[in-house]
């Protein structure tokens, strides 16, 4: 299988599309890292894009959106660690559809 992967990723890197491919990661990784951060209602939150460097969270209430500016940097911290080839340097919250 290791073959199988270097290929891909020599093939994603002459597409010049790694980094977003990487950076796309950090969205299946956001539930892990802010659940290590803000603990289990965490899950009341949902990554839902990536805009270049920045994560983009959908939020249930303003409250929420406070909590994650004022714990961004743990929060980056621990989605670094989650994924680091992501290379996610902001959070952005938007409302969450009702």
């Amino acid at each position: 299988m290791r073959p199988v992967s270097r290929a891909v990723d020599r093939l994603l890197r002459g597409l010049g599309i790694a980094a977003e491919v990487d950076r796309a990661a950090a969205i299946d990784h956001w539930a892990a890292a802010a659940a290590s951060v803000l603990g289990a209602d965490a899950s009341l939150t949902r990554a839902v894009a990536v805009d270049g460097a920045t994560i983009v969270v959908a939020v249930p209430t303003a409250a929420w959106a406070s909590e994650i500016r004022l714990r961004q940097r743990a929060i980056l911290e621990a989605l670094r660690r989650a994924s680091p080839k992501s290379d996610i340097r902001a959070i952005r919250t938007v409302p969450s559809a009702r």
